[in-house]
C-alpha cells in the first residue's frame, strides 16, 4: 500500500534539520535534509500536501531566515506523528497514519486501532469493561518505554506509586510492569493471553478466533468475560462474594432437625 503525499511528506521532514520549500517560479514543494553538512533533496510534493499538514497542526511555515525561503518543518504534534509512522512503540507504519491519535501524558494512543474502542462505539461493551481494558491498555503501551523488555520489574514505593505523575519514565514504566503483573495474576491464566492479544497487541476478534480456532463470535464472549474479571480487580465491579460454605454434609434420606 502506497501512503498519501501528506504522509510520505511527514516523513521525509522528520530527520532533524529537514525542511520543505517552493522555490521561486516552481509549483512543487521541495523536501530539503542536511547530510554530512550538505542539503540534499528528498523528494517533491504537491504543495496541498504541506497545506494539509499544517492544517492539521502537524507542520508549520518559518519566516525567510538569511536564505530568504520560508521553510515548511514539523511541529513537537508532527514529529511525535512522524515517529509512530515509522514504527516507534511497536506501532505499524500504515496503521498509526490511518489511526486517531491522542496524547495521554507522555503516551501517543491511536484510538483507531482499538478492538476495544471499536466495540465500545458500538456500545457492545459496558463502559466499566472498556474502562477496565483501557487502563491495562495504557500500562502495557506505558511499560514499553523501558529500553529493555528484560529490565527487572524493580518495587517501587507505596508514596512513589501515589503520585505517578512525579515519576522519571523508566520507573513509570517499571511500575506499570508490576500493575500488569498483578493484574494477569489476578485474572488468572484462562484469560491473560487473551488480555494480552486484545489490549497489548491489539489484536482483532476475528482474529483471535482465526488464530485460536474458536468459533465465530466466541472470542468477545469469553472477552467479556475476561473483561469483569479485570473490572473487578480494579475494583469497578464488586467481586463476586463467596460461595456459602456447606455447613453438614447428610446422606440422600437426611432431614434437618426442626428446633
Amino acid at each position: 500500500m502506497t501512503l498519501p503525499a501528506s504522509d510520505r511528506l511527514i516523513l521525509a521532514l522528520y530527520p532533524e534539520n529537514s525542511y520543505a520549500w517552493v522555490p521561486e517560479g516552481e509549483a512543487a514543494l521541495r523536501a530539503v535534509a542536511r547530510r554530512r553538512g550538505v542539503s540534499v533533496e528528498v523528494g517533491r510534493f504537491d504543495p496541498a500536501a504541506g497545506e494539509a499538514l499544517v492544517a492539521a497542526g502537524l507542520a508549520q511555515w518559518q519566516e525567510p531566515g538569511p536564505a530568504r525561503r520560508a521553510r515548511l518543518v514539523l511541529t513537537a504534534q508532527g514529529r511525535t506523528r512522524a515517529a509512530l509512522t515509522q514504527g516507534a512503540q511497536g506501532v505499524e507504519p500504515v496503521q498509526a497514519m490511518k489511526g486517531r491519535l491522542r496524547r495521554e501524558g507522555a503516551l501517543i494512543i491511536d484510538d483507531g486501532e482499538s478492538p476495544l474502542a471499536w466495540l465500545a462505539r458500538r456500545r457492545l461493551l459496558a463502559a466499566e469493561l472498556f474502562q477496565a481494558g483501557e487502563r491495562l491498555r495504557r500500562d502495557y503501551d506505558l511499560a514499553r518505554t523501558l529500553p529493555s523488555i528484560t529490565t527487572r520489574w524493580n518495587a517501587v514505593t507505596a508514596d512513589r506509586q501515589a503520585q505517578p505523575q512525579a515519576l522519571p519514565m523508566s520507573e513509570q514504566a517499571l511500575a506499570a510492569r508490576q500493575r500488569i503483573d498483578r493484574a494477569m495474576q489476578e485474572v488468572g491464566a484462562e484469560f491473560s493471553g487473551l488480555l494480552f492479544d486484545i489490549c497489548a497487541c491489539l489484536k482483532g476478534l476475528e482474529t483471535i478466533e482465526a488464530e485460536r480456532r474458536w468459533p465465530r463470535r466466541s472470542a468477545r464472549v469469553v472477552l467479556e468475560l475476561a473483561l469483569t474479571r479485570l473490572a473487578c480487580h480494579y475494583g469497578l465491579f464488586e467481586k463476586p462474594s463467596a460461595s456459602v460454605p456447606m455447613r453438614h454434609w447428610g446422606a440422600e434420606d437426611y432431614r434437618p432437625a426442626l428446633t
